[in-house]
């Protein structure tokens, strides 16, 4: 008998010491979403408080030589009132001309005008790190254009917590109300994510994270205290990527 209890007691410890399991990413407890496609209802999208809906991708057009918008996403419907709305377009270049960033802002119009809560515009664009002085400027010259009304809003690279230009971090100050921080790739997080998740101490951006349906995801335990974060942002995935 003692050395059952002895032999329990070992395998006590080892399950204490044992590293927590990482969780995975249930979107019915949580409240922000990205819409990127034909995504079916889901029961608890009711109860969002914040929509991110893809509604194209600006391109170059070689033929052109111009940028060119090409309609992406769902097509134009009313959320209930409750709801924020941020429009979300996708950038392959940023050499934009006026007349697309016009089709852009009258396409919040067009949201707000069938009876929508738009509260702003995200630009979806893969800027390298080394490059983010050039995005700086030209989200300086969109926030001049952008109607004052709407907020302006990014999706970024976790990588981009190593970029500390004081100029570059001040411009974006001054653009942006918000970075919206992707922790995955594709369908998955990427591994090795809470080291980049430390270093958003730093940051003086507000700041969202964006974390993947399913994807597997432990909140850092001081993530909540840090004054710039605003909460998480869960790409819903089609219905042949859900579990």
């Amino acid at each position: 008998m003692q050395r059952f209890f002895q032999t329990a007691w070992i395998i006590l410890l080892g399950l204490v010491s044992c590293p927590v399991a990482y969780s995975h990413v249930d979107a019915q407890h949580y409240q922000q979403f990205w819409l990127w496609g034909n995504i079916q209802t889901r029961p608890y999208l009711s109860n969002a408080t914040e929509l991110y809906i893809l509604q194209g991708e600006v391109k170059f057009s070689r033929y052109e030589q111009r940028s060119q918008l090409i309609p992406q996403g769902i097509g134009l419907r009313r959320f209930p009132r409750q709801q924020k709305v941020w429009l979300v377009f996708r950038a392959t270049h940023l050499h934009w001309q006026t007349e697309t960033t016009m089709q852009i802002i009258q396409r919040l119009q067009q949201w707000k005008n069938a009876g929508n809560q738009v509260i702003g515009l995200q630009i979806d664009f893969d800027s390298g790190t080394r490059n983010l002085g050039s995005y700086a400027d030209f989200l300086m010259q969109l926030r001049q254009q952008l109607p004052k009304p709407y907020r302006l809003s990014i999706t970024g690279l976790l990588d981009w917590t190593n970029h500390q230009d004081p100029q570059t971090l001040s411009k974006l100050q001054q653009s942006i109300d918000e970075i919206v921080l992707q922790s995955y790739q594709g369908q998955h997080t990427i591994e090795n994510y809470a080291q980049y998740v430390q270093r958003l101490k730093m940051l003086p951006i507000p700041f969202k994270l964006g974390l993947v349906e399913h994807g597997t995801w432990q909140p850092p335990s001081d993530l909540e205290s840090n004054p710039n974060f605003l909460g998480y942002v869960v790409f819903l995935l089609p219905k042949k990527f859900d579990k």
